[in-house]
Formats: C-alpha cells, structure tokens, sequence
C-alpha cells in the first residue's frame, strides 16, 4: 500500500534567489496555484487541482542553503488535499518529480546530473511517453502528462 503524501529534497550549485524564482516559474508552468510565497523564509506554498487523475493536493516547498556548500537544498512535500484518502497511489510522488523536472528544466540542469535524497534505495526507471516524449515510469500504465495508454 502506498504511503500518503510524498517528500523530495535535491541539492543545486546555484544560488538561493535563482532556485526561488526558478521554483515560481516552474510552478507557473505547471499551473499549480501559488497560496503563499516569502522569498525570505525560503518558503513557498502552493495547490494542485482536484481532476479525473487527482483528489488535489497541498504542495510545500523550502529553498534554503546548505551549511559549509555553495549548494541550495529545495525539498518538496505534497499531500492529498482531501483527508478521507488514505492513500495517493503515488500522485504525490509523480507530481513532485514534474515539478522538479521543470525546475530542473528552468536552471539549465540536465535530470541526471543532480543529487537525489529520496531515502529510497534504488529510483524506478523511467522511459519516455511514445505519444508526447514526456518521461513516464515504466511501471506506469498511462502518461501522466498527456494521458495516453502506455500498455
């Protein structure tokens, strides 16, 4: 059974007030709706809708530096916005890891150049949606991006 709600931290050599207005962009892009933004704090709070695919969800983001590093640690937590889930199936997860890739698209990083702490040991493969080229799981059944099957 999957765990409620998901949490992600990745490390970038970049400085504070780019990854800040990177991670606003890149929750633009996706449309996720913004609720509260404090560049000082390093904080951000954001909504994802409720959809065919989603019961929506409350996203929490801090952007701080690390001590002793010239790196900016970004950790994202989203949980269902709806308190009768028990679970998210992994809703959680996938929409961290779009919205990382996104931030990741907006500092010029390539994916697999950057630090995960998942606290997993070994990240799912991925492989890329023949409909739209997005990335998909390979475990996944339908492209989270545009909806097509995948098998």
């Amino acid at each position: 059974m999957a765990m409620k709600g998901a949490t992600e931290t990745r490390n970038y050599e970049k400085t504070s007030s780019e990854v800040f207005s990177a991670v606003s962009k890149a929750l633009e892009d996706l449309k996720v709706r913004i609720t509260d933004k404090d560049e000082k704090t390093g904080k951000i709070t954001a909504a994802t809708g409720f959809s065919l695919f989603s019961t929506g969800g409350e996203v929490s983001i801090t952007v701080e530096t690390v001590p002793d590093s010239k790196e900016v640690a970004v950790t994202i937590e989203e949980k269902p916005k709806m308190k009768t889930v028990v679970t998210d199936w992994g809703q959680s997860s996938r929409d961290i890891k779009r919205l990382f890739t996104k931030l990741e698209e907006h500092l010029g990083i390539e994916p697999e150049t950057v630090e995960k702490k998942t606290g997993k040991k070994k990240d799912k493969q991925t492989s890329t949606c023949p409909s739209c080229g997005q990335s998909v799981g390979t475990a996944d059944k339908f492209c989270q991006n545009c909806g097509a099957k995948l098998r």
